[in-house]
């Protein structure tokens, strides 16, 4: 997330000023770590996959919806129909967004933080998990993993005058310009 908003920080930056004193900001937002939607009923979280094979595998398998068990009161889980690769280890303490593959075929969305002595691998982390326990609930429950959307917007504004960027507390990047706010795919929403 944090290159994320660095990429759109500097490519506003990069003004272009034109001869009839207008500037043109164009920019793409970039996912240079990859980041996924985990969708439980109408909630959203975004989250950062591992810069790793397990990662880039997983991936590979989205979109998907599955079924996701309730284990220890800690834990949601999915066994795949296919393994992924692994790099296990054993974390130690497991942290409350912990994306993790349990064997080579076991998905494991943790909701508590809690110590362990089992071996996982990651393949990536909630970045915002606030409100993700609730969200999951206490049974089975069905889970969304897609790909999180890249845009281009291009927003023409007066020479000098620069948008500013805003991170609200779900995670979601929006553009402030002359009191309006915009989604990154440049739709208004204030």
């Amino acid at each position: 997330m944090m290159k994320r908003i660095l990429t759109i920080l500097c490519a506003l930056c990069a003004i272009i000023t034109t001869g009839s004193a207008k500037t043109l900001v164009a920019y793409h937002t970039e996912n240079t770590a990859m980041s996924i939607n985990v969708i439980v009923g109408n909630k959203t979280f975004t989250a950062t996959l591992a810069d790793s094979e397990t990662g880039k595998a997983f991936a590979q398998l989205l979109p998907m919806t599955v079924t996701m068990n309730e284990l220890n009161g800690n834990e949601k889980y999915h066994y795949l129909d296919s393994s992924l690769p692994t790099d296990s280890y054993q974390p130690g303490t497991i942290q409350t967004g912990d994306l993790m593959l349990y064997s080579n075929n076991c998905v494991v969305l943790f909701y508590k933080t809690f110590s362990s002595g089992y071996s996982y691998t990651r393949i990536g982390v909630i970045d915002n998990p606030s409100g993700l326990a609730e969200a999951l609930g206490t049974g089975s429950v069905s889970v969304r993993f897609e790909k999180a959307e890249t845009a281009d917007l291009t927003l023409n504004v007066q020479s000098g005058e620069v948008p500013s960027t805003k991170v609200i507390e779900n995670g979601q990047v929006y553009i402030k310009y002359k009191g309006q706010v915009y989604d990154v795919q440049g739709q208004q929403i204030q």
